[in-house]
């Protein structure tokens, strides 16, 4: 999803410039610069077998945080203005459409928490109503929100690691066992 969202935002810069009519290298190179990040992020996924990739970033006044797992996408963007969040977006997408649809479906049911409730092939897009997003956010700021991501994936990252290496005692004490 993320890189749908990265695609769209290239095309719509490339037509601006375009518009422009302007050639000047330095906006050119200002264009790749996100899809280069982006490559070499999910390269390292790749490289690293990670079954669960999270990310966060910030755009300009915007908190974007990306979770794929499981063959799905899901990309949370919380817009601020200042130091408030002020709308809350949310877009999943999914390996199949069977299970967008599915998705989709569990979005409409629970209409009370979301506005815009979308879907397109095999994505799924809606707003977050302001009381929702303002539970996830009163009283942070930008940066707090970002620092609040970075910590829940270090988190993660972490809990990962420990029942990695709890796998791998168990299966060491399972040789010694079979040695017996």
């Amino acid at each position: 999803m993320r890189k749908v969202i990265l695609f769209v935002s290239v095309a719509a810069m490339m037509a601006a410039l375009a518009g422009c009519k302007s050639n000047n290298a330095e906006q050119r190179k200002a264009m790749e610069e996100p899809m280069k990040h982006e490559r070499e992020f999910m390269n390292q996924a790749i490289r690293h077998h990670s079954p669960d990739v999270m990310r966060v970033d910030v755009i300009d006044s915007t908190v974007v945080y990306t979770h794929i797992y499981d063959g799905i996408v899901d990309i949370k963007a919380y817009t601020f203005d200042g130091d408030v969040c002020v709308e809350a977006e949310r877009v999943y997408t999914f390996p199949t459409q069977m299970s967008a649809l599915r998705h989709y479906r569990d979005a409409i049911e629970k209409a009370e928490l979301y506005d815009n409730i979308e879907m397109y092939k095999n994505q799924v897009r809606y707003d977050l109503k302001k009381q929702q997003h303002e539970l996830e956010t009163k009283g942070l700021t930008k940066d707090q929100l970002k620092a609040k991501f970075d910590k829940q994936i270090s988190d993660a990252k972490a809990d990962f690691a420990k029942e990695k290496d709890r796998m791998k005692d168990h299966h060491k004490d399972g040789k010694k066992h079979d040695k017996k």
